[in-house]
């Protein structure tokens, strides 16, 4: 299952590159463009714009509803059938190719010296470079999936219950 998003839709996209998705975005095409991107590479049109979902083969596009992630999410998973178990972090999250993973003599001439003390797996875009690593931000982007898998399952979550995670 692969995505194109229309401009209105960016934050989802990158959730969905997140979510292991290959989804196509591109914040000036144009909807003509969007519509033939779809047909030509066999891909699902997500979009905020009526005009645009009515033009669209109902089988190639899914009229985004809502304007909350979590119910952008949740809607996919009802309408496309989103799996919310893939592996996560496996897309470059700015130009949506897989990552691969690099040796430590790699990274070392291109990471800060700091990161790579403290780290011992890296990956790398192979079409714009962009380095990844598990840095602090990686725990609350884990968190924020699990917050958007709970909502989108119709499951509480321990922030929505008042708990903390320890």
């Amino acid at each position: 299952m692969t995505f194109v998003a229309d401009s209105m839709l960016g934050k989802l996209a990158r959730w969905l590159r997140i979510l292991g998705y290959d989804t196509a975005y591109d914040a000036f095409a144009e909807d003509d463009d969007l519509l033939v991107q779809a047909e030509a590479e066999d891909r699902i049109l997500l979009t905020r714009d009526g005009p645009l979902a009515e033009r669209a083969p109902v089988e190639r596009c899914v009229r985004i509803a809502h304007d909350s992630l979590d119910d952008q999410i949740a809607q996919l998973v009802d309408v496309v059938g989103l799996d919310l178990n893939r592996k996560p972090f496996t897309r470059c999250l700015v130009c949506n190719e897989p990552i691969v993973k690099i040796s430590d003599a790699e990274a070392r001439e291109r990471v800060p010296p700091y990161v790579f003390q403290t780290q011992t797996r890296f990956s790398k875009c192979p079409i714009c470079n962009r380095i990844y690593w598990q840095g602090t931000h990686l725990n609350r982007m884990v968190e924020r999936l699990e917050q958007i898998r709970s909502r989108a399952l119709g499951q509480p979550h321990a922030s929505d219950r008042g708990e903390q995670k320890i």
